[in-house]
């Protein structure tokens, strides 16, 4: 009977401990006493894993492929019916991205929480979103629905949920979709799912890939110094519709011409990438140039696909980004 769900504890703010300075230690933690300490009850069985107690910004791409394994190996037992992964939000939509574009787990519900307050504070969210991840992780619903964010009550998908605010309780939300659905007490609803891209099997290495953000007559030297430092793709976190300033067409079409694949993104919180505009810089230079468009994903969001994809030696093409 699939009734039991696992909650994998990674560290982060929900797991804090004040330090004698009365700042948080991030992390210190146990999943366990996690659980002890925010008096957790479930509907069924619960385990615990700890498997790192890390603040978000030390976890590495070594720490997320070490989680996908865990996560394939505990999908494979019949009373599994989720896993929950808890950590701090910073990084929070990587992690919960990475698991969405490298596993399938058709029969087993993935979700990832965390918590802007400490668990000690008055107001904490820790132990509701807890709670309310727990619940949808063994709902049948979220069952093969891809990586789900649980926060604030709200259910958002991995592929389109962005860290909003930097320490406000509704710190997570999807621009421009909303939620796929809510937890309102003891009920679960999915109203809506959305399409995922094709699963990418990793290699056993994430390799490295750069963001290059874009402003006003931002200096080309970075995109270069980034090819020129090992760099093994780039993704341009550009401005509007897929934008860089003139001075990057030919640093980047250096780049390119070297065998470094490119990845556009849009900085707006909100809209697709798109070949509309005709001038120096534009998107439609870009991929003329051999770019590949990230249509509906953040910088962020792209770098982790990007370095799946790089690191299973699979051709970087626009399917790869579809």
């Amino acid at each position: 009977m699939k009734n039991t769900v696992i909650l994998i504890s990674l560290g982060g703010t929900i797991a804090s401990l004040p330090s004698s300075s009365g700042r948080a230690i991030a992390g210190a933690l146990s999943g366990k006493e996690l659980m002890e300490k925010l008096q957790i009850e479930s509907d069924g069985p619960v385990e615990v894993i700890t498997l790192f107690r890390k603040p978000s910004n030390a976890i590495t791409t070594a720490d997320l492929l070490q989680l996908r394994t865990l996560c394939i190996g505990l999908s494979q037992r019949e009373d599994v019916a989720g896993l929950v992964v808890s950590q701090g939000t910073d990084t929070l939509e990587d992690t919960a991205y990475f698991l969405d574009t490298s596993l399938a787990l058709p029969d087993t519900a993935v979700v990832v929480t965390g918590a802007q307050r400490v668990p000690y504070a008055p107001g904490s969210d820790a132990g509701p979103n807890l709670r309310d991840a727990l619940k949808v992780a063994g709902s049948p619903q979220a069952r093969g629905a891809g990586a789900l964010v649980v926060f604030n009550e709200e259910i958002h998908a991995a592929n389109s949920v962005r860290k909003l605010s930097s320490y406000q309780l509704n710190g997570f939300g999807s621009p421009g979709i909303g939620p796929m659905g809510f937890v309102d007490g003891g009920e679960v609803r999915l109203c809506k799912q959305l399409q995922r891209s094709n699963i990418i099997v990793p290699g056993e290495q994430l390799p490295r890939v750069d963001i290059l953000p874009v402003a006003v007559d931002a200096s080309p030297a970075l995109l270069e110094a980034a090819v020129a430092s090992g760099a093994k793709g780039l993704v341009i976190d550009a401005i509007g519709r897929g934008h860089i300033p003139p001075s990057w067409v030919e640093p980047l079409r250096s780049a390119l011409n070297a065998g470094v694949p490119v990845v556009v993104t849009s900085s707006t919180h909100w809209g697709r990438v798109e070949e509309v505009y005709e001038y120096s810089g534009s998107l439609a230079e870009q991929v003329s140039m051999g770019a590949v468009k990230a249509n509906h994903l953040n910088a962020r969001k792209a770098r982790l696909r990007l370095m799946c994809a790089l690191s299973c030696k699979m051709p970087i093409d626009q399917s790869t980004f579809s």
